[in-house]
C-alpha cells in the first residue's frame, strides 16, 4: 500500500497542462487538488482507524466522471463557437456608461482565451456568452398604432352576394 501511496505523491507533485487551473476555475478542485488531498489523508490517517480504500476508489471515480463531463462541455463549445464561422451574430457589449451596446457583424474566427471560448467579429473578441442572437435581433423601437380597418360598406341598391 506504501508504494501505492508513493506512485499517488509522485503524480501529484509533476505538473502537467491538464492540471494548470483555468482562470473561471480558481475556486473549484481540480483531479490533482483531489489526490494531493487522498495523499495526505492516507499519510495523516490513524492506523488503528484506516481510512476505507473503497470509497477513496468511488470518490476517484466520481472525479474523473466530473472531469470527463467538464471536457466533453468545453469540446461542445468550441465546436458550437465553430459553427459560427461566417455567420451574422449580435454580440452585447457595455459602453463606459454601463449602457448596453449591440454589435452586429459576420463572425470571422474563434478561439479559446483563458480557457473560454470566444469569437471574432470583425477583428474583434467578445466572449461566447456575450452573444445575443445569431443573426440580428428585431428591432426594439415602439411599434406604430395600426390603423383601424374602414369597413366594408355596400351602396344602396346593391347586394351582397354570398355563398350558398
Amino acid at each position: 500500500m506504501s508504494s501505492y501511496i508513493g506512485d499517488i505523491a509522485a503524480m501529484t507533485s509533476t505538473q502537467s497542462t491538464s492540471s494548470v487551473k483555468k482562470s473561471s476555475d480558481s475556486f473549484g478542485l481540480d483531479m490533482t487538488d483531489f489526490l494531493k488531498m487522498m495523499v495526505a489523508q492516507f499519510q495523516n490517517q490513524d492506523p488503528e482507524n484506516a481510512a476505507d480504500t473503497s470509497e477513496m476508489l468511488n470518490q476517484m471515480v466520481q472525479m474523473s466522471m466530473i472531469q470527463a463531463i467538464a471536457d466533453i462541455t468545453d469540446a461542445v463549445s468550441l465546436s458550437y463557437s465553430a459553427s459560427l464561422v461566417g455567420k451574422e451574430v449580435t454580440v452585447g457589449t457595455f459602453d463606459s456608461e454601463g449602457k448596453l451596446q449591440e454589435v452586429v457583424g459576420t463572425v470571422t474566427g474563434t478561439g479559446s482565451y483563458n480557457g473560454s471560448p470566444v469569437i471574432y467579429v470583425d477583428g474583434q473578441m467578445y466572449s461566447m456568452s456575450s452573444i445575443m442572437a445569431v443573426g440580428r435581433l428585431p428591432s426594439t423601437e415602439p411599434a406604430q398604432p395600426e390603423q383601424p380597418e374602414e369597413p366594408d360598406v355596400t351602396e344602396p341598391g346593391e347586394t351582397e352576394e354570398t355563398g350558398a
